[in-house]
């Protein structure tokens, strides 16, 4: 595995409610890499006292194997379960203990 592992640089900011940055990921290989940066914007929204809404949009136009990565399509590969698997794990490291305990 290389030592970078996802590349990309913050394009726009505005704390605490977006952020879109350049992303690319190295780990699958040259040719992955060679796709070039996709786009990657974070929303986050106060839907109601104490809910908060976060959209993530990723901009996948010209990288047809990133797009297959981040769907979960390469976790036989080594790649993981894409957005969704790291959407679920940050959903579950936001939670208060006292949810998780059930």
């Amino acid at each position: 595995m290389p030592d970078v592992v996802v590349d990309g640089e913050v394009i726009e900011a505005d704390p605490p409610h977006k952020l879109v940055q350049t992303w690319r990921m190295l780990m699958m290989g040259p040719t992955q890499a060679l796709e070039g940066f996709t786009r990657l914007t974070w929303e986050i929204e106060e839907i109601q006292s104490g809910v908060t809404k976060l959209t993530v949009v990723h901009d996948l136009e010209g990288a047809p194997q990133t797009a297959v990565m981040v769907a979960g399509g390469m976790e036989a590969d080594g790649a993981g379960g894409g957005w969704t698997e790291i959407l679920s794990g940050l959903k579950t490291r936001s939670r208060p203990a006292e949810v998780l305990r059930g």
